[in-house]
């Protein structure tokens, strides 16, 4: 049986105190853990050593059970104990974030904001302590403010610490990163770029990448001078470990567990110096949220997001140094979808078909879809957001005409689903040519020949895969033709992709014996007083058989050389 420390019965120092009971908690913790499963990797086999005594692995699968409640009714007590602290002592850091720490923990983020208001801790202390509340409420505008006078209220060195992206990113960008200088405005300019474009979801205010890089940093501080679930000295390994891949959210134990000497958790419990103590027997396996994404993109996307495609993006693209499990995007799913590009003089209009309505786990849950772009590496966007989006839809935005990086999303918030797709857009390639194209956008036809995209969009395919019993419909535009009017040969060809070629249609073509192209040849005239040229075709594709396939437009204008646009399509049968 234990035997309460006499000692904490008197007036005593309410900060020793409060580290008595947090360590007797933490000890409590370790003896009533759950058995982990899962596979153990160390020593050799570990995937990724941080420091001298921490492996890190990143497993989907665990199956780890829930906490017991004993744990769950022992922290109720430790936070008793320490709110009754607190609300004598509103100065005092430690017990204040204590307090923010176990609320957190017990999923009280809101009990966890009005501690951060009450707290009278002088500097930077209390807006930090309310920046990781916000953000574990999922307050990201809001929590990007508080740190923002966190870093406004702390010297130029400690703003240098915890600016800090060194641990974050691969080795081609931390060459980069490196090569400026802490308080420069390159370095401030590089962090705000690299932050912007880690943004697991555009199209929501605030950065939550940013603000959990701060929240990190402030529960580091909670673990400085404070006994944890693995470990009762905090070292340099154990902040790396919490910076690059978060703090552990589920504990379990990694073999037999020494039986408590009592069934109740106890504040006063303490050992003397030397005793053995079986609770330090048990080795702690640390969980984090699951699933847990990329943090930072890879160098190679941060340098020319516009030049990027879909697989840049994948957010288990290794090298992964370092993780973030996004609340709102526990499944994070791929966005069946078609784009397209258009001009309007200098401004492109981006246009986007979509729908969702067949995605497993939505269900009734309320749609926010945003269709964010920018140009080139410049933190700078256009964005529109629908608010009670339909499951099926359409949405554009305006920018600059040129190369885009484009993030078209659709978020369940309450169902915490977010389905996205991301990469760069570019105009056709037409360099050099007086008349170049738009993109091509497929719709079912409907009776009549669009004139304009407005009119094509109410029946654009919200997807590229198309049944072979469907006529394809394709429109586009030709830009800067003869407004007195001239004559363009159009020709259209439908032929199979060769899976090993990345090349264009005509490369196809030849490695495509035995299959005949759909192909579609006119003579026509431009449009007479316009410059645009808006065009559709519709083609019976019913004697294709399944597969991937190109679809390849080209316009011969006397005085320059052909030009093409072309967009895969999957044929998936009848």
């Amino acid at each position: 049986m234990a035997t309460p420390d006499t000692a904490l019965a008197l007036p005593v120092d309410p900060r020793e105190y409060g580290r008595r009971a947090q360590g007797a908690f933490e000890r409590y913790r370790r003896l009533n853990l759950p058995e982990y499963r899962g596979r153990v990797m160390s020593g050799r086999n570990c995937p990724e050593p941080v420091g001298m005594n921490w492996c890190y692995w990143y497993d989907e699968t665990q199956n780890v059970p829930p906490e017991h409640p004993r744990i769950t009714a022992a922290r109720h007590r430790l936070l008793s104990i320490l709110d009754s602290l607190g609300r004598r002592n509103p100065g005092d850091d430690w017990i204040s974030g204590q307090r923010v720490r176990y609320l957190i923990e017990d999923n009280r983020p809101g009990d966890a904001l009005a501690v951060a208001k009450a707290c009278t801790s002088f500097g930077w202390w209390c807006a930090a302590l309310e920046g990781i509340a916000l953000h574990e409420a999922g307050r990201y505008a809001e929590s990007e403010k508080a740190f923002e006078r966190v870093l406004a209220d702390m010297s130029p060195r400690e703003q240098c610490a915890w600016r800090d992206l060194t641990p974050y990113l691969d080795e081609d960008t931390r060459r980069q990163y490196i090569r400026t200088a802490c308080g420069t405005k390159e370095r401030r300019d590089f962090e705000d770029r690299v932050w912007w474009f880690s943004r697991t979801r555009y199209g929501m205010p605030g950065n939550d990448s940013r603000t959990e890089h701060f929240s990190r940093l402030t529960y580091v501080e909670f673990l400085r001078n404070a006994a944890s679930a693995q470990t009762s000295l905090f070292d340099e390994s154990e902040r790396e470990m919490t910076v690059r891949f978060g703090w552990s959210r589920r504990f379990a134990a990694n073999g037999s567990i020494p039986a408590p000497e009592d069934g109740e958790f106890d504040p006063n419990r303490t050992d003397a110096t030397g005793r053995f103590d079986p609770a330090m027997r048990v080795n702690v396996i640390g969980m984090e949220a699951t699933p847990s994404h990329r943090l930072i993109p890879p160098s190679n996307v941060l340098t020319s997001p516009a030049s990027s495609d879909s697989t840049e993006w994948a957010v288990q693209l290794p090298p992964v140094v370092a993780r973030y499990h996004p609340k709102y995007a526990s499944r994070l799913l791929m966005l069946e979808h078609q784009q397209g590009l258009f001009r309007r003089g200098d401004t492109a209009l981006v246009v986007v078909a979509y729908d969702v309505s067949k995605v497993r786990g939505i269900g009734d849950a309320a749609l926010e879809a945003a269709l964010v772009v920018t140009p080139g590496a410049t933190p700078h966007s256009t964005a529109t957001v629908i608010k009670n989006a339909q499951r099926r839809g359409i949405i554009t935005v305006k920018a600059p005409w040129g190369p885009l990086l484009m993030s078209a999303e659709l978020a369940a918030d309450s169902a915490s689903t977010l389905v996205r797709a991301r990469y760069g857009i570019r105009p056709p390639f037409a360099l050099g040519a007086r008349v170049s194209l738009s993109d091509l956008l497929f719709y079912a036809p409907y009776g009549d020949f669009p004139t304009t995209v407005e009119q094509a969009l109410p029946h654009a395919h919200p997807t590229q895969k198309l049944r072979s019993s469907q006529k394809l419909g394709v429109f586009w535009e030709a830009y800067n033709t003869n407004p007195q009017g001239e004559r363009m040969k159009i020709t259209l060809v439908v032929a199979p992709e060769e899976e090993e070629s990345p090349g264009r249609l005509s490369r196809a073509l030849r490695l495509g014996r035995g299959t005949s192209p759909v192909t579609i040849s006119v003579e026509d005239m431009s449009a007479r007083g316009s410059r645009t040229s808006p065009r559709a075709v519709e083609v019976d594709i019913s004697t294709l058989k399944p597969g991937n396939y190109l679809v390849q437009l080209e316009i011969d204008v006397a005085g320059q050389y052909v030009v093409r646009a072309d967009r895969r399509i999957v044929i998936t049968g009848p």
